[in-house]
C-alpha cells in the first residue's frame, strides 16, 4: 500500500484534510474516524494518522474530490471546539500507529553487518535490536511490537565507544574498511578509539592542518567578498510562509516512527550537536552562493565535528569555537568575516523555528544520500534520527537556541590558532610592502623625469653639431682648386654614426662646380 501525499489545516472548529491520491477508486474509499484515530483508504492507497486532538464525524462534516488534481478534501468536526491542534506539519509523528510499552534490560545492544540489516531502536531501552532484511515479508507490524531477547543471537558490546544519534550506537562500522569510510569520518578507528580521546585527536589534527599561508591570503587578499554579502534565503523568509515540498514530504512521511528516552543531560549534547550541524549547513549554503554543488555533501561533512569526530559538546561556546576552527582549516575560504556571517546565519535559521531547522536537516539528508561518497552512513547515525525526533520536540526548545546562541562572541585569541600574533605579522609585513613600493614608484617618477629633460635637450645638441661641420665643409669647397678635372668625392658624418651622412660629388673642372656644391650644402643646412 502507498502512504498519499496529505495536508492538514484547521480552524477553531474543525480540521481540513487535503490527500493526494490521483490513481484511486472512488467507489472503493472508506475513511473511518475514532476521537485520534483517522484512516483512509482507497486502493492502493492507505493512511492512518493520530491527531494531537479529537475529531468526530457529524452533520457538519464533508468530503468532496477533485479529479483534474487527483485531491480528496476531507472536513471533520473538532470535539472539543476552539482547541489547538499542535504538530500537524509534524508528518513522522501523525503518521505513528499506537504502540505498547514493554521494559527491557537496558545494556543489551545486538550489532548486525549494516549492508544486510536495519538497526531498530526500542522506544523504551535505546537498544539496537538486529532486523534480517532478507525475511522482511515476513515483518508486517511487528516492527512495531517490544522486541525479545534471543540469547542465541546477542552480541554484548559494553566497553566499545559509543556514537551516533544521542550518543547510543557502537561498533556499527566495523563491517566496513577503514580506506572505504576514512574520507567522510576524520576520527581513526571510530569503533575502539576511546571517547576521551576524540577531542585531542581532533584539535591536533586541526592544529596540524591549519595553513597559515592560506588564511593571510584571504585575509589580505580575500576572494569571498560576494559570498559574505550573499542574501540567503532565509534573510527574507517569514516564519508563516514555510511549507515542506514534495521531496521532503516524501522523505518525512516514510520516516518509521520512534520514541526516544532521553535523560535532561542527553537532551543538552542533541542541541549542541544540532548547532554543529546547522552551522556547516549555513556555510555550504552561503559559499555555494545557494546552489548546492558537488563539494556540498564534503563541506557539510568536514565542518560539523559531529559528523566527521563524532563528537559530543558540553557548552555552547565549545561548539562554536570547534565550528570556527574548521571552517578556518579546511574549506576554501578561509576568512573569520565569513565565520561570522555564517554564525548570524545560524541564529537567522532557529528564529524561523523547528520547521525550517527540519526542512535543513532533510536538505542534508539528500545531499548525503546523493552524494559519491558513502555519506548515506552519516544519514543513518545522525541525520535520520535528528529528523525524527525534532519533529516531536516542542518548539520551545528550538526558540531556547537563540538564548544560547546570542550568548557566544568568537573570539580570535581563544581558538588556539595565533591567528591576533598571525595577523599582527602578516599587517606588519604588508605595511613594508606598501612602503617599499611607493619609494620605489617614486624612485621610478624621478628617472623617469631625468630622461624626459635629457631627450628636451638632445635635439639642440644636434643642431649645432651639424652647423659646425656645415660650414668646415663650406671652407674646404672655398679654397679647393677652381682648375682640377678629376672628380673629387667630398664626404661628412659625426664619429658617432648619430647623424646625417651627406657625400657630394663634382666633375666640372670651372668654378660653376664649387658653385653649384654650395647651392647644394645651403639647400642642406636650410633643411
Amino acid at each position: 500500500m502507498l502512504t498519499p501525499r496529505f495536508e492538514i489545516t484547521q480552524t477553531d472548529t474543525e480540521v481540513v484534510m487535503i490527500i493526494h491520491a490521483p490513481y484511486t477508486n472512488i467507489k472503493d474509499t472508506e475513511v473511518y474516524v475514532d476521537g485520534t484515530d483517522f484512516r483512509f483508504y482507497s486502493t492502493p492507497y492507505f493512511l492512518r494518522l493520530k491527531l494531537p486532538g479529537e475529531i468526530e464525524e457529524n452533520d457538519s462534516s464533508s468530503g468532496s474530490y477533485d479529479c483534474d488534481k487527483g485531491c480528496y478534501t476531507l472536513r471533520l468536526s473538532k470535539v472539543n471546539k476552539g482547541e489547538y491542534f499542535e504538530n500537524l506539519d509534524m508528518l513522522t509523528t501523525l503518521l505513528a500507529p499506537t504502540k505498547e510499552h514493554s521494559i527491557i534490560a537496558p545494556s543489551i545492544e545486538v550489532i548486525g553487518n549494516p549492508s544486510t540489516s536495519s538497526a531498530y531502536i526500542d522506544e523504551n531501552s535505546q537498544d539496537i535490536i538486529d532486523v534480517d532484511m532478507s525475511n522482511s515479508s515476513d515483518l508486517g507490524d511487528n516492527l512495531f511490537s517490544p522486541q525479545k531477547q534471543s540469547a542465541g543471537n546477542i552480541t554484548l558490546l559494553t566497553n566499545f565507544p559509543k556514537y551516533g544519534f544521542a550518543n547510543k550506537i557502537s561498533g556499527a562500522l566495523t563491517a566496513f574498511e577503514e580506506a572505504w569510510i576514512k574520507d567522510i569520518i576524520d576520527l581513526p578507528a571510530p569503533d575502539i578509539t576511546p571517547e576521551v580521546e576524540r577531542k585531542t585527536l581532533q584539535l591536533l589534527c586541526e592544529n596540524k592542518d591549519f595553513n597559515e599561508d592560506h588564511y593571510l591570503a584571504d585575509l589580505l587578499e580575500p576572494e569571498c567578498g560576494e559570498h559574505i554579502a550573499f542574501v540567503g534565503k532565509w534573510d527574507t523568509l517569514e516564519k508563516d510562509q514555510i511549507v515542506f515540498d514534495e521531496v521532503e514530504f516524501d522523505l518525512l512521511k516514510e520516516l518509521p516512527n520512534k520514541e526516544y528516552l532521553l535523560e535532561v543531560e542527553d537532551i543538552k549534547k542533541l542541541c549542541l550537536n544540532i548547532v554543529d550541524i546547522l552551522y556547516a549547513s549555513c556555510y555550504n549554503h552561503r559559499t555555494t552562493l545557494g546552489e548546492n554543488n558537488v563539494e556540498s555533501g564534503w563541506t557539510i561533512n568536514k565542518l560539523s565535528s559531529t559528523l566527521c569526530w563524532f563528537q559530543n559538546f558540553t557548552s555552547i561556546d565549545e561548539v562554536i569555537k570547534a565550528c570556527f576552527r574548521r571552517s578556518l582549516c579546511y574549506p576554501l575560504y578561509r576568512n573569520w568575516e565569513l565565520s561570522m556571517k555564517v554564525l548570524e546565519d545560524v541564529k537567522k535559521v532557529v528564529k524561523l523555528g523547528k520547521k525550517y531547522v527540519i526542512k535543513q536537516f532533510c536538505e542534508i539528508h539528500r545531499i548525503f544520500n546523493t552524494s559519491y561518497e558513502p555519506r548515506y552512513i552519516l544519514n543513518q547515525l545522525y541525520i535520520k534520527d535528528f529528523l525524527i525526533w525534532l519533529q516531536s520536540c516542542p518548539e520551545s526548545l528550538i526558540e531556547s537556541f537563540q538564548t544560547m546562541l546570542d550568548s557566544v562572541y568568537p573570539d580570535k585569541a581563544n581558538m588556539g590558532l595565533n591567528l591576533v600574533e598571525l595577523e599582527a605579522a602578516g599587517h606588519a609585513v604588508q605595511n613594508e610592502l606598501i612602503i617599499a613600493n611607493t619609494i620605489h614608484d617614486a624612485t621610478g617618477q624621478m628617472n623617469t623625469l631625468a630622461l624626459e629633460d635629457i631627450e628636451e635637450e638632445k635635439p639642440k645638441n644636434i643642431y649645432h653639431v651639424k652647423q659646425k661641420q656645415f660650414f668646415k665643409h663650406l671652407c674646404r669647397l672655398s679654397s679647393s682648386s677652381s682648375s682640377s678635372t678629376d672628380s673629387t668625392d667630398t664626404d661628412y658624418e659625426t664619429d658617432s654614426g648619430n647623424y646625417l651622412t651627406k657625400t657630394t660629388t663634382s666633375s666640372s673642372s670651372d668654378s660653376t662646380s664649387s658653385v653649384s656644391d654650395l647651392d647644394s650644402d645651403n639647400q642642406y643646412s636650410q633643411k
